[in-house]
């Protein structure tokens, strides 16, 4: 007996024998004035009866009443169903009901048996369904496999229905597949928030969701690229597409402040407080899931929905919920494949070794100088390799030297090394089912990417595996239990960290990376050796590793008080591991002598291993409440939470390998090096939360937390924080419900809040002390070990606190299929910990910081969505979603003069300041002095560069002079170009030109699907954005290997009327200005993808449920202004961002 018929046959005995079990069934229950279509769930859990009626027929929006202790089903239905006009009839299990004009008419004649299958969209059969004879009480429902058989009269017509889905009416026949489709209803949508649900409707707060059909089967790497324009102000952060990339999450723009690694103050877009499954994780660990094992994502933007998790949720709140089975469900086995192939979205267009020549000697010839006859004679060399490439001309001896050289050869190292198309494969088997009080759910994943080079590149393997089963022990108690374990293993070369990245270093030092070869010919003075090419670096066999692993232990008790009150515990442990192993062997390599060789960077070589281990437990323990008493209803969550973590992290390096084929430190011969280090954190908190409603119209929510944490003093640790929400459904008022039919839903919205943050170091408020390897004074004959002393410690470190408000409207109409969502916000942080007051330098030590520094965000956000089903079986829908921020510094103490290179009170996030530029000068703007120097005329721009030349740019002259006003205000133009006084009192002849934050971005996602075939279309951009771009690798200049395109565009005696200035003047290209700022808006086809379900006549006939094949790219084209060279999200010369076709199945059994 296979799996399902066996699982049939013992689902089908335990409901026989439950059945059997309910002749006499009594029970208790008791709720008032509540809708019919909220009471039946409540009679059916407590009585164990199922209800059938025609939603046509039957108004199940009528309130109704009950109270009874230990009564039988029928008298109970009586004293509930008599008072509204409603019938019933009870036929074993099954409560069938009809209006009370109503009898059972069945045709008294000849009979039919229908027998047929009801599926839905996807062919998935549904259990339970309804089918009954239209006007009779005659029905059945379906069983697990979506079957049904009922006896009807010749020529009666049979309703369908079930719960979230369109009722359908059939004929009767012989045998009879209905396909249900979802119901586009959305008002009774129920979305996870903070420590439970609530009915969309209900919401008062601004809270965005997302369900796994967003997110599954993308042909994507990770979470971060499938949330991409999905949520209207989250904000994702993709700029490389490499194995391991973390995409970074922000929810409605600016966070805080703080400084960067050089110590410059900068605004910072943190992220949202990130809970899977109730548990705490990071972007690296959140990117690290199974898109597939996702169920939704929930964000909570506003203070009010976030306020229940206090501290950590000052910037929003992601809740991830994995997938769990469903009851009643038979055994399901699903298995996704999917095949992918990227290929880099730009590269950049290098310059061979005889064009560099040629543009160095022509820049060299332009600016007044004279080109050498080494030049000249490496222009002839190169152009003599060109003609003619054999190793005997890849090099020449310098002047007079007969040893050390320059090579001439030329290569493309981007041509040589980056692969065209590079794979990408994942696969996800899952089983999932349920009886009537258990479900399970058990996945497991693997993805396998690999980088985009030829030798030696990079690989991830990604291994998932998640298992969930819920099970009601009793009817007042119900466990779950999850176990999570992800791992990544990241395998890529090491680069020398002076050469910096490789996609990048191979546009740079083009002496090397283009002139010359990987490898020394056999023919050449010192045989065949591997040259300073960066190739060479890539293949000679450095090597770094990379294992993550992530696991969660999670079990979530519930034990039910009574009806409308619950206790639930959650208790997890999730231990992390990180290991990292750097294996550098000795690589001996010519530069630019045959009497030698170097082993720069690689000698000693080295073996350096880190491991970091932390552990984090949660306990989460509280209490539901959900009542209705009349036109009141009364909602509450009060609990306790307590976290706490551990950090450890210990390290080692060795030096001297015996043999990179025995990569381990025992077997070194050098120094060898140990160190370690630990830490810990901790929060507690109690927190509630209370919702009240009135007639179904008026809204208010409370929430409260009073949350401690360790990072600061036991005197400062606790802060309690607040919020509160309301809502008003407009749409339910009779003036409205009576006259505007087409209205489903109206409902204004309003929160406050305030939210603490514990964005400090663990240990920010204990001076600690440093050490140093060897003091500065030699005592007794000795350098001995010092210790550094403290810096000081403020007595007064304390919360940062972001205050929220936010106003939202939620429109429904024309039958549901129209949603609406709009929401204008302003979140304000003080006492951002700052740097603080200036001390005197005799005081020998830097003044502690402070609590000082304020920042405002203001925004807004909207979403719109259209869902329809045409008279032709077509489904349908488009939605939009677009928001918009500006993030402004209120206050900033740190920089008193106001200091255009740091922060300062009224900078708005993304300013660029810069000159505007003119034009590019040509020979009328210059004359010529006794000495034969070109002089310009007009303002002089010495300031900006020593001298200047036609094919240079010309900027305006605004003003540098101080003004005596209040403000220190630039009173005109001065005859000069310059920096001023770099304060925005006086910034010289510069201003705000644009700005790089992105604003208005905006997902637009269109999905068709009609029987077997499924359209969907995803673009995603970002409608204004200015990007000031400097880089080399677009300019060209002097160690770098320069843009064709922008060569052949510049400026030159012959071509003055140019698109770009001379060719590699980088004092040009290296300051901001109007001439290298670019608009950075961008729409690009994120998402296109087909699908085709194969019959079911076929995929049955071996076994199979269902087959879909699918079909899917990503990144595939894109509009925007950006140079070529770079792409238009990460605007950078690192790993490029990637396009992807995807070929894909979905396997169900």
């Amino acid at each position: 007996m296979n799996l399902k018929k066996y699982s049939a046959f013992i689902l089908m005995l335990f409901c026989t024998t439950f059945l059997m079990a309910q002749t006499e069934k009594r029970f208790s229950l008791s709720f008032s004035n509540i809708p019919l279509s909220e009471a039946m769930p409540k009679v059916e859990k407590a009585s164990g009866y199922t209800f059938f009626y025609n939603p046509t027929e039957v108004n199940i929006k009528v309130k109704v009443s009950l109270s009874v202790q230990n009564e039988t089903v029928r008298k109970a239905m009586d004293k509930m169903l008599n008072p509204v006009g409603i019938g019933f009839e009870i036929t074993n299990s099954q409560i069938v009901l009809f209006p009370n004009n109503k009898k059972n008419t069945e045709t008294q004649g000849s009979k039919v048996t229908v027998k047929g299958k009801v599926v839905d969209a996807t062919g998935e059969p549904i259990i339970g369904a309804n089918v009954v004879e239209k006007g009779t009480v005659n029905g059945v429902i379906t069983d697990i496999d979506g079957n049904y058989q009922l006896s009807v009269s010749k020529g009666a017509s049979i309703l369908v229905s079930y719960i979230g889905y369109v009722p359908q009416t059939i004929k009767a026949g012989t045998k009879t597949e209905v396909c249900l489709v979802e119901d586009s209803k959305t008002l009774d949508e129920v979305v996870v928030v903070g420590f439970g649900t609530q009915k969309k409707v209900n919401l008062t707060g601004a809270v965005a969701s997302v369900s796994s059909e967003a997110l599954a089967n993308k042909p994507v790497a990770n979470i971060g690229q499938a949330l991409q324009g999905v949520l209207p102000n989250l904000n994702v952060s993709a700029t490389s597409a490499s194995p391991g990339a973390v995409p970074s999450f922000n929810v409605r723009g600016g966070t805080s402040m703080s400084q960067d690694s050089n110590g410059k103050w900068q605004v910072d877009e943190g992220s949202p407080l990130i809970l899977v499954d109730g548990i705490q994780m990071d972007a690296t660990y959140l990117n690290m899931l199974n898109p597939n094992d996702i169920e939704s994502i929930s964000l909570l933007k506003d203070a009010a929905s976030a306020a229940i998790y206090g501290a950590r949720a000052t910037y929003g709140v992601m809740l991830v919920t994995t997938k769990s089975g469903q009851k009643e469900q038979r055994p399901t086995v699903t298995y996704n494949f999917s095949m992918q192939w990227n290929t880099p979205s730009h590269r950049p267009d290098i310059m061979d070794a005889y064009t560099l020549q040629l543009a160095e000697n022509e820049r060299t010839e332009w600016t007044g100088n004279s080109v050498s006859d080494w030049s000249m004679q490496l222009l002839e060399a190169k152009k003599k390799w060109m003609e003619n490439p054999t190793a005997e001309n890849a090099w020449i001896y310098q002047q007079g030297s007969t040893s050390k050289f320059s090579w001439v050869s030329s290569m493309n190292p981007f041509e040589e090394v980056v692969r065209d198309w590079t794979p990408l494969q994942k696969h996800t088997a899952s089983i999932s089912g349920g009886t009537a009080k258990s479900r399970y759910y058990l996945s497991l994943g693997y993805q396998h990417q690999e980088g985009m080079y030829k030798i030696n590149t990079d690989k991830q393997n990604r291994f998932n595996g998640l298992m969930s089963i819920d099970s009601e022990i009793t009817k007042w108690f119900k466990v779950n239990a999850k176990i999570s374990y992800n791992v990544s293993n990241l395998d890529e070369p090491y680069i020398n960290p002076q050469k910096g990245s490789l996609w990048s270093a191979m546009m740079g030092e083009p002496e090397r990376n283009v002139c010359a070869p990987v490898k020394t010919a056999a023919t050449d003075p010192l045989g065949e050796m591997w040259t300073d090419n960066i190739i060479g670096w890539l293949a000679y066999g450095a090597t770094k590793e990379t294992k993550r692993t992530n696991a969660v232990f999670s079990i979530n008790p519930t034990i039910t008080l009574m009806d409308g009150l619950s206790l639930k515990g959650e208790f997890s442990y999730r231990p992390n591991e990180y290991y990292y192993k750097e294996v550098v062997p000795t690589r001996e390599y010519v530069v630019d002598n045959w009497t030698s060789t170097v082993k720069t960077h690689t000698d000693p070589s080295s073996i350096l291993e880190q491991v970091t281990h932390s552990d984090y437990y949660t306990i989460n323990a509280y209490a539901n409440f959900d009542k209705t008493f009349g036109k009141h209803y009364v909602g509450a969550v009060a609990g306790f939470n307590q976290e706490w973590y551990t950090y450890r992290y210990t390290g080692a390096k060795a030096q001297g390998i015996l043999t990179p084929n025995i990569p381990v430190i025992n077997a070194t011969t050098g120094n060898q090096y140990a160190y370690d280090s630990a830490e810990h954190w901790a929060i507690r908190g109690a927190f509630a939360r209370v919702n009240y409603i009135f007639n179904d119209r008026y809204l208010f929510e409370f929430n409260g937390r009073y949350d401690g944490t360790s990072r600061f003093r036991k005197e400062d640790r606790f802060k309690f924080f607040p919020s509160f929400s309301a809502g008003w459904r407009v749409s339910e008022e009779s003036f409205i419900k009576n006259n505007l039919t087409w209205l489903d839903n109206l409902k204004l919205r309003a929160s406050w809040g305030s939210l603490g943050n514990q964005n400090v170091s663990n240990y920010a408020y204990i001076p600690e002390y440093g050490s140093v390897g060897f003091v500065n004074w030699d005592m007794g004959g000795s350098r001995p070990m010092g210790i550094s002393p403290s810096g000081l410690i403020s007595p007064n470190l304390t919360w940062e606190t972001a205050t929220t408000i936010d106003f939202g409207i939620d429109v429904a109409l024309l039958g549901n299929r129209l949603d609406f969502t709009f929401d204008w916000y302003s979140r304000r942080t003080k006492d951002i910990l700052m740097a603080g007051d200036k001390y005197p330098s005799v005081l020998g030590a830097s003044a502690p910081k402070k609590n000082s520094g304020i920042l405002r965000t203001n925004g807004w956000e909207l979403s719109l969505k259209w869902k329809d089903r045409l008279a032709n079986g077509i489904n349908y829908d488009v939605s939009f979603v677009l928001s918009d921020y500006i993030t402004k510094v209120v206050r900033f103490d740190g920089n008193p003069n106001k200091l255009l290179s740091s922060l300062y009170a009224g900078k708005t996030m993304g300013e660029i300041w810069g000159y505007n530029s003119l034009g590019i000068l040509q020979e009328d703007d210059f004359i010529t002095d006794e000495n034969g120097k070109q002089i310009l005329q007009g303002a002089s721009q010495s300031d900006l560069g020593s001298t200047w030349y036609p094919g240079d740019l010309r900027f305006e002259d605004y003003g540098g002079k101080e003004g005596d006003d209040e403000h220190r205000s630039s009173v005109g133009a001065d005859g000069k170009v310059s920096t001023g006084q770099n304060t925005i009192y006086n910034p010289g002849d510069r201003k705000v030109i644009g700005n790089s934050t992105p604003r208005f971005r905006f997902g637009l996602n269109g999905n068709v699907s009609w029987k077997n075939i499924s359209l969907g279309i995803f673009f995603q951009g970002v409608a204004k954005r200015d990007v000031c771009i400097t880089d080399r690798a677009l300019w060209g200049g002097n160690n770098t290997s320069g843009n064709r395109d922008t060569y052949n565009n510049s400026w030159r005696p012959d071509r003055t009327n140019a698109k770009y200035h001379m060719y590699g003047r980088t004092q040009n290209s290296s300051i901001a200005h109007t001439g290298n700022l670019y608009n950075a808006a961008y729409i690009r086809l994120k998402t296109l993808s087909l699908g085709y379900s194969l019959p079911k006549s076929w995929v049955t006939k071996v076994g199979m449920n269902s087959v879909t094949l699918n079909l899917s790219g990503y990144n595939l084209f894109e509009i925007s202004g950006v140079p070529d060279v770079f792409d238009p999200e990460s605007i950078s010369s690192s790993y490029p961002m990637m396009r992807s076709v995807s070929v894909g199945a979905q396997i169900n059994f």
